[in-house]
């Protein structure tokens, strides 16, 4: 029987490719979306809504989303982004069905609004630290915003060599197939490509099982786990090799 792949934690010095994710990455959602927004859209709709409930709002949300995918499997899901919004209001409080349907598909227009987003103070910086060492950049989202358009807003069509979205592949991270096309694109090999973002299963773990190495950004130092992790893009040219 042969023995299990382990995950190496060695990053290649430096990488032929590096890959980030986008949203909690890269962009910082405003604050419509946190709790506070959410209690504001409730008021539009009726709805009496407490932000005291939101950490209890984010596990029904990744309870509801594990559910959809294991239904699904790792197909783009255009759907899981109204249930999104949708469990969040009525974990929150909800309220009457048609208010509560009606703000999920207000809150979730403006999702796709990037007037609503901002970039991470630290990703200019990175970007063009790992730009001037001469490597080559990429998008990899589970979206269906158009991501050169995304780059473009906010300034970063210049440091991002591609981007590849979920809905253009048609199917999400941590699937292997959406990790194949971007390397396919840059031509890059698995094992020289590192794939950077806040999610450990769909980010990480996703580009380790496509053959890939994974960095876990984690803003928040919620995980202790086992695989190189950085607290902000600020530590990331340090891990990659790259001379201060």
């Amino acid at each position: 029987m042969t023995a299990p792949r382990v995950p190496t934690l060695r990053i290649p010095a430096p990488p032929a490719l590096v890959i980030f994710d986008v949203d909690y990455t890269l962009l910082r959602p405003g604050t419509r979306f946190e709790a506070e927004g959410y209690r504001a859209l409730g008021r539009e709709f009726g709805l009496d809504l407490d932000p005291g409930r939101w950490e209890a709002a984010e596990r029904a949300v990744y309870a509801a989303v594990m559910e959809r995918r294991e239904r699904l499997g790792t197909l783009h899901d255009e759907g899981v982004y109204e249930v999104v919004a949708t469990t969040i209001i009525e974990e929150l409080g909800g309220g009457d069905p048609e208010a509560v349907a009606a703000a999920a598909h207000a809150q979730l227009a403006e999702w796709w609004n990037v007037e609503h987003f901002t970039l991470y103070e630290d990703v200019l910086p990175c970007l063009e630290r790992l730009r001037a060492a001469g490597l080559t950049l990429a998008l990899l989202s589970n979206t269906s915003r158009d991501l050169d358009a995304v780059a473009a807003h906010f300034g970063l069509s210049a440091l991002v060599d591609l981007a590849v979205a979920s809905s253009v592949v048609g199917h999400c991270k941590p699937a292997p197939e959406i990790f194949a096309a971007l390397l396919a694109e840059a031509r890059v090999a698995p094992d020289q490509a590192v794939m950077v973002g806040d999610n450990l299963e769909d980010d990480v773990r996703g580009a380790i099982a496509a053959g890939c190495h994974g960095v876990l950004l984690d803003r928040r130092g919620r995980w202790d786990v086992p695989l190189p992790t950085i607290r902000g893009l600020d530590e990331l040219p340090a891990l990659l090799g790259l001379p201060g």
